[in-house]
């Protein structure tokens, strides 16, 4: 059976994030990178009966666990793309520390399906939660972006 690049880039992010020491700037731009280009790849599959979930994670704790590997990270100022120029509700803050963390319990969501479920569960969860994950990622990356060249 052939990998799945949806589910070795979910992998992939989550070596990149948590082991060792935290990656650089371009490291964690690229992991992004190929998280957002393997959803185009995931088939459109449903999910199997199974009734197996994932494990529940604590939302603070993986949060404060981010802040501590990525001190230097924080709010930003963002934008609704879907508002309307000079509408004020458009202008938002993110949080980039909240965009690893939830990217984060997504991607472990993922994997874990990969691990315990099968590959099609992964996928479905892998694009189910595209509408979360993938607005995270890319605001993230807009972050990084600018961080790197201003």
């Amino acid at each position: 059976m052939h990998k799945s690049p949806a589910i070795e880039a979910a992998r992939l992010f989550l070596e990149v994030v948590w082991k060792d020491e935290p990656p650089s700037e371009e490291q964690l731009l690229t992991a992004l990178d190929r998280l957002v280009a393997s959803f185009h790849d995931v088939p459109v599959i449903d999910a199997s009966l199974s009734d197996s979930e994932p494990p529940g994670q604590d939302y603070q704790s993986l949060y404060q666990e981010v802040r501590s590997r990525f001190p230097d990270y924080g709010l930003y100022p963002v934008s609704d793309p879907s508002g309307s120029p000079g509408d004020e509700d458009a202008a938002m803050v993110g949080d980039a520390v909240d965009d690893l963390t939830d990217i984060t319990q997504d991607m472990r969501a993922v994997v874990w399906f990969a691990d315990n479920v099968g590959r099609d569960d992964a996928h479905w969860a892998f694009r189910l939660f595209f509408f979360h994950w993938g607005r995270h990622a890319r605001e993230l990356s807009l972050y990084l972006h600018a961080r790197r060249f201003g």
